[in-house]
């Protein structure tokens, strides 16, 4: 599989120049550190249920914010119209075994960023689920999933329906979808579900 382990040969080459081995990142979350040593994929459906659990936690407020053809809305939404937005995210392709028999999986580091990037394309377009990344701040005390990024396409009856969906960990998700009915011109929605109260003006 292919991991971080795409970074060796560069750090080698940045030891034999500097002289110095590397550090390499130490994860303190059991999930991420278990994936990265194993040939598992990373746990992209547990990551996001753990963010649920967090939110189920506390007692703070839930803003969600839509914006269909131009017109905006934003309302308070008690947890289980949280849980029914959120489960989108839940789609049955993220499960570990299904996930891993039909999808790649590469990595990459961002310099601009400073991020791990893991990227997972279906190797045969079957399912709805098109494309999953999920970005990791790496660093010497641990490493933290910062956020998962999933594309989707299937349809509902006569509409084709088109999704880019983003969940930033610990603070907020959104979902764009564009439905393009057989006769007729498409829909652009966007829908914004957010916790951190830092970002609520947003």
């Amino acid at each position: 599989m292919k991991r971080i382990f795409l970074l060796i040969p560069a750090l080698l080459i940045l030891a034999v120049a500097c002289k110095q081995k590397p550090k390499q990142p130490a994860a303190s979350d059991p999930s991420i550190r278990d994936s990265l040593a194993s040939t598992e994929y990373l746990p992209v459906a547990d990551f996001i249920k753990m963010d649920i659990s967090r939110v189920d936690s506390f007692s703070g407020g839930i803003v969600r914010k839509v914006n269909i053809g131009g017109k905006k809305d934003s309302s308070y939404i008690q947890l289980p119209e949280f849980h029914k937005l959120a489960n989108q995210f839940l789609v049955p392709e993220l499960d570990s075994a299904s996930f891993q028999k039909h999808f790649t999986e590469n990595s990459l580091m961002d310099e601009t960023t400073q991020m791990l990037n893991f990227i997972y394309s279906p190797k045969q377009p079957a399912g709805s689920l098109q494309n999953v990344m999920v970005y990791l701040k790496p660093s010497l005390a641990n490493d933290q999933v910062h956020r998962i990024y999933m594309e989707r396409e299937y349809n509902s009856g006569d509409t084709a329906i088109s999704q880019k969906l983003t969940w930033k960990m610990q603070a907020y998700f959104y979902i764009l979808t564009i439905r393009q009915p057989k006769n007729g011109p498409p829909v652009t929605s966007m829908e914004k579900v957010i916790w951190d109260p830092q970002h609520f003006g947003e």
